[in-house]
């Protein structure tokens, strides 16, 4: 199960650039030959993200082409 690799992969990219601060979606282009499974990197990625700045944080997905998975933008959560 290469997602949970992929999961950990995204997560280290995404809190380098958040420096900290919490994040409320991660949008990432897959491509239909990426062999990812969609769900199951979703439920990597919410088991990795329990208890840090991206915990809560959804992943969109959206097509991209051919084997690509690219991680596309982020978006801090707002903060009161």
């Amino acid at each position: 199960m290469h997602e949970v690799g992929l999961a950990r992969s995204i997560f280290a990219m995404v809190a380098e650039r958040a420096g900290g601060r919490p994040v409320s979606c991660v949008r990432l282009s897959l491509g239909p030959l990426a062999c990812v499974e969609p769900s199951a990197l979703a439920f990597s990625w919410q088991v990795l993200t329990e208890g840090t700045a991206l915990d809560g944080a959804a992943l969109q997905f959206l097509d991209g082409e051919g084997d690509s998975l690219v991680v596309r933008e982020f978006e801090f959560a707002e903060t009161v």
